[in-house]
């Protein structure tokens, strides 16, 4: 699959969804159509999270988004073009 350029709101999209899970966040949660789009792309992909409490309480579903291999290629070559634009080594 080839990567095609992606939009500066695609890009802030990858990023949270990114940041969420290096960060061992609840997955990224939104109803907004650039979040679908990108799944039809295979960039992002549907994730569920069951939480369980030890204190008795039943338990709970979070679903939301995660990268795919694509979508974390996609975010991290970006991000190097960014990087090479601005002269970071």
């Amino acid at each position: 699959m080839a990567i095609s350029k992606l939009t500066k709101k695609q890009l802030v999209v990858l990023e949270n969804v990114f940041a969420a899970e290096i960060e061992h966040r609840l997955p990224f949660q939104s109803k907004a159509r650039i979040c679908a789009d990108l799944e039809r792309q295979d960039y992002l992909q549907p994730y569920t999270r069951e939480l369980s409490f030890s204190n008795g309480l039943p338990s709970m579903t979070v679903t939301g988004y995660a990268l795919t291999h694509a979508g974390r290629y996609a975010y991290c070559s970006q991000c190097a073009i960014v990087d090479d634009a601005e002269g970071v080594q």
